[in-house]
């Protein structure tokens, strides 16, 4: 004759059960970021071949940015980088990281989890014009990251990051609209970039066309009060300290 389960006997494979989906959860959860990191790798490696096509058709010139207002402002010049880029890839370039939550995409005022490193455009200070030939190392110099949760352009800008920030734009210094917007002086690290969007790292895109999953401090270093002595955004290599 079958007898049921006891009311003990269901309690303890209740708790066995519940104690194998903590232990297992974490690792579910961290697969499933996983996946998602190798998709906006994906997405990061479409820009790259795209950037580096572009720049070569375009005598070596590097794509603008969208207008968006800083010392003042500027009128719009042409399409930005993301528009530039997509005649150079056959499918239409995700601008979406599948870990991006921000909630800028539900208000319609967010244009891509991915930004183009502003040393670059045409539009923007201190180069208005950058050319491959100046870029001292295009291997190491970061030319798309992803984006802050806050960020509503479709770029960065460097040159306003760290104390001291780089000296060839001393507008973008401590105190100023765009150093506020861009660095966090307390924790001495950016807010216009996501550092840790997946895993404790994020994704970036490199001048030479080439992505790859990167710490933020690989990439730069600073002692507040002194030039950085890592810095992977300024393409000249000017602002590092030698």
């Amino acid at each position: 004759m079958c007898r049921g389960f006891t009311l003990i006997e269901l309690l303890v494979v209740i708790a066995a059960i519940a104690l194998l989906a903590a232990i297992l959860y974490p690792a579910f959860s961290a697969a499933r970021e996983k996946a998602r990191a190798v998709a906006c790798l994906s997405n990061t490696r479409q820009m790259g071949t795209a950037l580096a096509m572009y720049v070569q058709d375009w005598d070596e010139g590097f794509p603008l940015t969208e207008p968006h207002e800083y010392a003042g402002g500027h009128a719009p010049v042409g399409p930005g980088w993301l528009k530039s880029c997509q005649p150079y890839v056959r499918t239409q370039l995700l601008q979406r990281c599948p870990s991006d939550t921000s909630a800028l995409w539900q208000q319609n005022a967010r244009v891509s989890s991915y930004g183009l490193n502003g040393y670059f455009p045409p539009d923007h200070p201190p180069f208005y014009g950058l050319r491959l030939s100046q870029v001292a190392h295009p291997a190491n110099a970061i030319i798309v990251a992803e984006l802050g949760d806050e960020v509503e352009d479709d770029h960065f800008v460097p040159a306003a990051w760290g104390n001291p920030n780089d000296p060839r734009t001393p507008y973008f210094g401590l105190g100023s609209e765009e150093h506020e917007a861009e660095w966090d002086d307390e924790k001495g690290e950016p807010k216009s970039v996501a550092i840790r969007r997946h895993q404790g790292g994020a994704n970036y895109v490199f001048v030479d066309g080439h992505a790859k999953w990167l710490r933020f401090e690989q990439t730069w270093q600073q002692t507040p009060g002194q030039w950085p002595t890592i810095n992977w955004y300024d393409p000249t290599g000017y602002f590092v300290r030698r």
